[in-house]
C-alpha cells in the first residue's frame, strides 16, 4: 500500500500534470488545423446549396468537428474547448464572428447568382476565404494559448 502524499506533494503533482498538458497543447498540430479549416470551409460552402443540402452540410460539418475534437482530446489526454485561457477565448469567438458573415454571403449567393458558374466560383471563393481565416485563427489561438499559459516552444 502506498503512503498518502502530503499536501505539498499532491500540489506539486497537480502542477506537473497541468504543465504536461499545457506542453502537449502548445505543441500544436498542423493536421488538426488543416482538418478544422477544411471542415469549416465545407460548412461555409454548403450554404450556397439549396435546402436541404445546405442544412445537411452544416450537420455533417458539426459531426466532423465533433470527431476531430474527440480525436484531438484522445491524443492530448484532455478536452480543450478553445474557450480558455481568457484571451484565447476571444480569438475563438472572433473566428466564429468571421464565419457567420461568410455563411450569410453564401446563402445570399445561392439566391442571387445568375448562373451555375457564378454560384460555383462564388462558393469556391468563400470557401477559400473561410479556409484561410480558420487556418490563421487556429494558429493565432495556439500562439495566444502559449503566451497566456507561459509555455514556450
Amino acid at each position: 500500500m502506498t503512503k498518502d502524499p502530503t499536501p505539498a506533494e499532491a500540489l506539486a503533482a497537480i502542477q506537473r500534470s497541468q504543465q504536461d498538458i499545457q506542453r502537449k497543447v502548445a505543441a500544436g498540430s498542423w493536421r488538426y488545423d488543416i482538418g478544422y479549416s477544411a471542415i469549416c470551409s465545407m460548412m461555409v460552402g454548403t450554404q450556397a446549396l439549396d435546402m436541404p443540402l445546405s442544412t445537411l452540410g452544416v450537420a455533417v460539418g458539426v459531426l466532423l468537428l465533433t470527431v476531430l475534437f474527440r480525436r484531438e482530446a484522445n491524443r492530448l489526454g484532455v478536452s480543450i474547448t478553445g474557450l480558455s485561457p481568457r484571451r484565447a477565448r476571444w480569438v475563438a469567438i472572433g473566428l466564429g464572428m468571421v464565419l457567420i458573415p461568410l455563411m450569410v454571403l453564401a446563402i445570399l449567393l445561392n439566391h442571387f447568382a445568375t448562373s451555375g458558374v457564378m454560384l460555383a466560383l462564388g462558393a469556391a471563393a468563400l470557401m477559400a476565404t473561410a479556409f484561410v481565416f480558420c487556418l490563421i485563427g487556429s494558429r493565432l489561438w495556439l500562439r495566444v494559448y502559449r503566451r497566456e499559459t507561459g509555455v514556450d516552444q
